[in-house]
């Protein structure tokens, strides 16, 4: 047992660490606080940071676009083009190329890193050349000073301008003009024919093959508004590429995409490498997560099991010193740890923490530390408890139980109206006396003793009313346990019972009287129902014994009638003998129908069937049987078919029992009306017939067993015909209703339409 413990506690602590890895990983991801949605749903190219780069590289275009008219002539780099114009003296104007910016530049050690960016310091303001003021810049021909000091620059620092300008440029034209690139661009803008200015790095490319890369955008002079897919279209594009135009037309155009095959290595290609593999960090993360999630679940499972035997297997009287203290003196002692592993933690832990991580990750392995500390003493504190429960002195051996029971002993046997009384009469004193407390403090003591020793009076008033108020809560909440207990009696759930586990006192006796009741009427009614099934066995048992001297004696007048015997008296005998043997053969068989149909024990076979066809067959069979007693049989049924499910043999015997019914009971020489019609979902079909003699009963007692009117008793029915139609309909989610008006007898039979 203490091996298996051991083990329990080393894998827990193992699951906990995967919690802690899965919980870090994710936490560290630069995804997190996307949830897990950007995983199956997102892909690199709908990220702000795709977007980000895209809209940086259309900058950079735009930026190439300037550079390409101020450092190139004819396509290629030209150093002899003026870049800047600056005034050196009174009347003294001078223009300085590139290569003299370059060379100047290069004097003062200034030079172009791999990443074209300019290494060396900028040159700082001095003495030399401070009247030169710049009157002109080719990269930036709109310049406009905001200060009169902002057009006087030395020539060193306008070299290092010049430098930094051509990095830029430099930087481009290496990652997209010289090196293949998963961006492609055009620019264009047009004059005539024979007059544009194309800026591209590619060739022979249609806008379709464009957007056929994947993301793209698509700017044009005449248009109002962006073709583009992407998640969210870059601003200020269509300003950019207006103020570029060297033409006074809006015949221009731009469009860049990206091919998101990403053929080529570039910024790109190597973001979306480590997008993906985020994605898989994240997917560890949740993995090693749910495994340690599930991992603690059951090791806490089987730690719990084992502390269960442990008890069980040792009794009460082996539990360890800390498990005997009451559990409000052992919450106190884990509290008092806890502080001190933060104190230990606050001077030592964290420092070796901030050894291990960086600046911005201490927080969160501070924030892990406490957790584990948290989470640890909240397992030793559970593990303790579930062993005081198991032994039975969870409850029992608290300081709570011992205080409520010497004060249960002053109310215990009382009446409900004298405990409330005394109560409330304690609650009023109570709260007299601390009001008196409070205002003779208020109003002698002005010193800090004065203040907590009134901040601890509150405190016990504040406990004692929250004690009583719990008190007369309890009493409220046993009340309308017992209220909902005798409300679900009422309304027929006799099996109903209140746990009276959580009741003491007067109220425990009065849950256990009402349980009683319940088991009482639970017996009765299962008595009830027992009997009932007994009589459907008898009714079945008897009529199946009957049948067999029935079929006898139906045999033997048969043969009788065979012998053809010609006394005439004789033949009478025999003809009354043979009608009474098949009215008994007839009420046998419905009696076991009637059973089966009551009791459900029928084998229903469900199909589709068309209810309006099969009220057409059924005034075909009675067309001519009404006939014989002059019944005129008028039908308004729909052209519409009306599909049901139900059992094709049961649902006939329902229509043959209504129309018999019409036939023995319906006032000769009358009609009867049939009618199929839809209401809402449901198929309704109606009978309507005037009753031969007057129908001195009940609609709802002709559909009992045995029951006609009483002037009908003449005829040859069972009785069981309505109740046997009732039953059968019911079995197939139908619904059967009968209504009597004077003598109009009306029958209704509904089933719900397919859709």
């Amino acid at each position: 047992m203490k091996k298996k413990k051991e083990a329990a506690v080393f894998l827990h602590v193992l699951f906990s660490l995967f919690i802690v890895i899965g919980v870090t990983i994710m936490y560290n991801n630069a995804h997190y606080g996307e949830g897990i949605r950007w995983i199956t749903q997102e892909t690199y190219e709908d990220t702000p940071a795709f977007t980000r780069q895209f809209k940086s590289d259309i900058d950079e275009i735009f930026n190439y676009v300037k550079y390409k008219e101020v450092f190139e002539t004819n396509g290629k780099l030209d150093y002899t083009k003026p870049i800047v114009q600056v005034t050196e003296g009174p009347g003294v104007v001078r223009q300085y190329t590139v290569d003299e910016m370059i060379r100047r530049a290069k004097s003062l050690g200034l030079y172009l890193n791999e990443q074209f960016k300019v290494s060396g310091s900028r040159p700082a303001s001095g003495d030399e050349n401070l009247g030169v003021r710049v009157d002109y810049r080719a990269y930036e021909p709109d310049f406009q000073a905001t200060e009169p000091g902002d057009s006087f620059l030395s020539l060193d620092q306008l070299s290092y301008e010049v430098l930094s300008h051509l990095g830029n440029y430099y930087s481009f034209y290496y990652r997209f003009i010289q090196n293949p690139s998963n961006l492609k661009f055009e620019v264009r803008y047009q004059n005539t024919d024979q007059d544009f200015k194309l800026y591209s790095n590619v060739s022979g490319k249609t806008l379709g093959d464009f957007k056929a890369m994947g993301k793209y955008i698509y700017v044009t002079g005449e248009a109002l508004y962006v073709d583009s897919n992407l998640a969210i279209v870059p601003k200020n594009i269509s300003s950019q590429l207006e103020n570029r135009n060297p033409y006074d037309n809006s015949n221009y155009h731009m469009i860049a995409a990206v091919d998101t095959t990403y053929p080529y290595t570039d910024a790109y290609t190597l973001s979306a490498a480590n997008y993906e593999h985020m994605r898989l960090l994240f997917i560890i993360g949740i993995i090693s997560l749910c495994l340690g999630i599930l991992g603690c679940m059951a090791t806490l499972y089987l730690l719990v099991s084992l502390t269960s035997q442990q008890v069980r297997s040792q009794g009460p009287g082996q539990l360890g010193s800390m498990d005997r203290l009451p559990w409000e003196g052992f919450l106190l002692l884990l509290l008092a740890a806890a502080a001190l592993a933060l104190l230990i933690s606050r001077f030592l832990a964290y420092k070796i923490i901030h050894l291990f991580l960086s600046d911005e990750q201490w927080r969160y392995g501070e924030l892990v530390l406490k957790v584990l500390i948290y989470y640890t003493l909240s397992l030793i504190g559970a593990l303790s408890l579930l062993k005081r429960y198991q032994s039975g002195t969870l409850w029992n051996g608290s300081l709570t139980f011992k205080i409520l029971k010497n004060i249960s002993l002053y109310v215990k046997d009382r009446r409900f109206t004298a405990r409330i009384t005394l109560f409330y009469s304690m609650f009023m004193i109570f709260n007299t006396v601390m009001i008196l407390a409070f205002s003779f403090l208020f109003f002698t003591y002005d010193n800090l003793a004065s203040r907590f020793l009134m901040g601890a009076i509150a405190l016990v008033f504040l406990s004692l009313n929250l004690l009583i108020f719990h008190q007369m809560y309890k009493n409220a909440w046993e009340t309308d346990q017992i209220n909902e207990a005798l409300l679900n009696i009422s309304q027929g759930q006799t099996s109903y019972k209140i746990d009276t586990g959580k009741f003491n006192g007067k109220e425990r006796e009065l849950a256990e009287n009402i349980n009683h009741i319940s088991s009482g009427l639970e017996t009765a009614l299962q008595e009830k129902v027992r009997s009932e099934r007994l009589k459907a066995d008898l009714i079945t048992n008897v009529s199946h014994d009957i049948k067999t001297p029935l079929t006898s004696i139906i045999n033997y007048v048969d043969l009788i009638k065979r012998e053809h015997i010609q006394e005439p008296r004789i033949q009478g005998y025999l003809e009354v003998l043979e009608q009474k043997t098949q009215r008994l053969k007839t009420l046998t068989e419905d009696l076991v129908e009637a059973s089966k149909a009551s009791s459900g024990n029928l084998k229903l076979e469900m199909t589709s069937i068309d209810f309006v066809e099969l009220i057409h067959q059924t005034n075909g069979e009675f067309e001519e049987k009404f006939a014989l007693r002059h019944l005129e049989l008028v039908s308004s049924l729909p052209d519409e078919s009306m599909l049901i499910d139900a059992d094709g043999r049961y649902l006939w015997r329902v229509l043959e029992n209504l129309y018999n019914n019409a036939f023995k009971y319906a006032m000769e020489r009358s009609r009867v009306y049939v009618d199929m019609k839809r209401e809402e979902d449901m198929a309704v079909f109606t009978m309507k017939n005037i009753s031969e003699n007057p129908l001195n009963i009940r609609a709802d007692e002709l559909t009992e067993r045995f029951v006609r009117g009483d002037v009908a008793r003449t005829t040859e029915g069972s009785g069981l015909g309505i109740s046997i139609a009732k039953s059968l309909t019911e079995l197939q989610d139908g619904t059967f209703h009968l209504y009597i008006d004077g003598d109009l007898f009306k029958a209704e039979v509904a089933f719900p339409i397919k859709k």
